[in-house]
């Protein structure tokens, strides 16, 4: 007999079918957005790049319409509408886990108790995303300060640069605070308590925050590069649902695993089972 694997990944494919239900909505919703903005455009600009193909008449404009908030264009809306039920399928996956790993039980729908965290839920996420845009924004700004140089191709691969390493940064950040939520609803912490005390805690766990922060970045560069591949085939949805299906299942999963990593209480949702 052994106990089951207590690792964020084995716990969600364990529990795939209990949240794929609350999260599929958003993976589809997420993955129709970034099909009508058309990410990929990153990777033909990348290729203009490569070809030497990037004129100084053209570069700032083409960086401006692919990294800043201007590609979302006439379908902004549906963005918005994707931000709100990820908003509300991560409250209703924070209560369903939290349940789960300290009393056993995962329940279906728990969408009272999911609504009681929504609101929070939902300003955090639209901090984060204006806290990126502005971030990106000020690389493009980067960018125009950059164009002495004279050389479109050279201030297309710094901005770049640029965008990775901030992308990286704030993946740092976001995984110091990523065991905010389990914090507040499992503890009652208040939020600005529960990020402090994550930030505290996460910062100590160095190896696991490194690998995170180029994690994200890299597999965001081989998501849009696939789904560049596929776009001929109209394959380039499908890459983005499946990466999204991912994410949005996994993230609350690895947030209560580090919670009872650092909290050190025990998880009701492990089992023993027989070898073999």
């Amino acid at each position: 007999m052994r106990y089951q694997s207590k690792s964020s990944v084995s716990y969600m494919f364990r529990n795939f079918f209990k949240l794929v239900y609350v999260t599929l909505p958003v993976a589809v919703l997420l993955a129709l957005a970034c099909w009508l903005y058309k990410p990929s455009a990153e990777v033909e600009l990348f290729g203009a790049v490569v070809n030497n193909s990037l004129t100084m008449d053209n570069c700032s404009q083409q960086l401006l319409y692919v990294l800043s908030v201007l590609r979302f264009g006439r379908y902004w809306w549906v963005m918005l509408c994707a931000l709100a039920v990820f908003a509300l399928a991560m409250s209703i996956a924070v209560v369903k886990i939290d349940r789960h790993m300290r009393m056993g039980l995962m329940p279906v729908l728990p969408i009272r108790r999911a609504f009681g965290i929504f609101p929070l839920m939902l300003v955090y996420i639209l901090c984060w995303i204006s806290v990126s845009e502005l971030c990106v924004l000020a690389v493009i700004g980067v960018s125009f300060l950059i164009r002495f140089v004279g050389n479109a191709v050279a201030i297309a691969v710094i901005t770049f640069a640029l965008t990775f390493a901030v992308r990286a940064f704030l993946t740092y950040l976001f995984a110091l605070l990523i065991i905010s939520f389990p914090l507040k609803y499992s503890e009652n912490y208040r939020f600005n308590r529960a990020m402090s005390y994550s930030a505290r805690a996460m910062y100590r766990k160095k190896s696991l925050m490194c690998m995170l922060s180029l994690l994200y970045p890299l597999c965001r560069l081989g998501v849009l590069a696939l789904a560049y591949l596929l776009a001929p085939y109209n394959l380039d949805i499908l890459v983005y649902f499946v990466a999204f299906l991912f994410a949005v299942t996994y993230v609350p999963c690895l947030a209560f695993k580090a919670y009872y990593d650092e909290a050190g209480g025990e998880r009701r949702d492990i089992s023993k089972i027989m070898f073999g």
